[in-house]
């Protein structure tokens, strides 16, 4: 049975607010080893919001990037075309990505029911090395633990979901993923908890009002 792996990362104008971004990659077992065999990367016009200084201080993304681009409608659609398929797992590092899009597709009134078999890869890490309760590995200092080298830039959509998927691969063996076949109409009924977690790299950086740096959990 053919099994995809899509690593995604979303870049939003502000916390949980409208999407901007969506990078991803598909993995899948070629020889028993996991390989990147596709990726995919479009802007989003958002419907209401602007791309602020602070956005684009962090990301890189400016309001011309994402003017002429595709509504949140047309670049799910494409997204959801890109995916496939077959059986697949949608990863993320950390809630907030599968939030954004649950928000903003509630808010276009649009179903997005393909957004099934969910897991957040940095829950699954942070249970291989957490040493204190509630402790969260942010993205950079996961990849500097493996000694993996972070490539391309930090807080864009593509190269996160890179650099996560190189995790990903590291880890595979170690993590298990869950099957949740009606995710996206479960979770949409639910409003997520606001938990603030304090990464290493957050400080280091000292990056004020980080959208990365709150997660909202899912309330359970």
């Amino acid at each position: 049975m053919r099994v995809h792996y899509i690593i995604y990362d979303l870049e939003m104008t502000n916390h949980l607010s409208e999407v901007i971004e969506i990078g991803a990659v598909k993995l899948k077992k070629i020889n028993g080893k996991l390989t990147v065999i596709d990726e995919f990367q479009q802007f989003i016009k958002p419907k209401k919001d602007t791309v602020d200084k602070k956005i684009t201080s962090l990301t890189g993304i400016t309001e011309s990037d994402v003017r002429h681009a595709p509504s949140f409608i047309e670049a799910t659609e494409s997204f959801h075309s890109w995916i496939g398929s077959g059986v697949y797992f949608l990863c993320s590092w950390g809630p907030e990505d599968k939030w954004a899009l649950i928000n903003d597709a509630i808010y276009h009134d649009h179903p997005i029911e393909w957004l099934i078999n969910h897991n957040d890869i940095q829950l699954s890490f942070s249970m291989l090395f957490e040493n204190e309760r509630g402790f969260r590995y942010g993205l950079k200092r996961a990849l500097a633990l493996l000694k993996i080298e972070q490539s391309g830039k930090q807080h864009r959509a593509l190269d996160d979901a890179k650099n996560t998927a190189k995790i990903f691969i590291e880890t595979f063996d170690k993590i298990s993923l869950k099957k949740n076949d009606k995710s996206y109409q479960e979770s949409k009924l639910l409003e997520p908890v606001k938990v603030v977690y304090k990464t290493e790299e957050d400080e280091e950086e000292n990056i004020k009002n980080s959208p990365f740096a709150l997660l909202a959990d899912l309330q359970k």
